[in-house]
């Protein structure tokens, strides 16, 4: 199964979440017209919202979780069972960004919906 099958959108491709002032709500906007799945910083809706675990984001995961975005994007630290449950709870889908096949393979047991493979520092 795929992207377009797991989240639901036109075209299995995403536009990866970058600087807020590129990956801003007009640009992601055009990305979404046009089918693709557009990433967002957070914690603006109603596209992908993008949370980095490794800085201060409580406010802005419960923001993201109160409105209810299609899916939520984490990366830099581990994404905890707890916070997928709470995420499906509500609605939302969890994609997980990771650097090795060892945190792919506990993203799948913690039930995130998508992984976004990367290198060492997003390479």
């Amino acid at each position: 199964m795929g992207w377009k099958e797991i989240l639901g959108f036109e075209y299995g491709i995403i536009q990866a979440p970058l600087r807020p002032d590129i990956s801003g709500p007009e640009f992601v906007a055009a990305v979404a017209n046009a089918g693709v799945l557009g990433f967002l910083r957070a914690p603006d809706w109603p596209f992908v919202s993008g949370v980095i675990l490794a800085f201060p984001h409580e406010e802005n995961l419960r923001a993201i979780l109160d409105e209810n975005v299609a899916a939520l994007q984490v990366y830099w630290r581990k994404c905890s069972k707890e916070l997928v449950l709470e995420a499906h709870r509500v609605g939302i889908k969890v994609v997980l960004q990771v650097e090795s096949v060892e945190e792919a393979r506990e993203a799948i047991n913690d039930g995130v919906d998508a992984i976004i493979v990367q290198g060492r520092e997003a390479g």
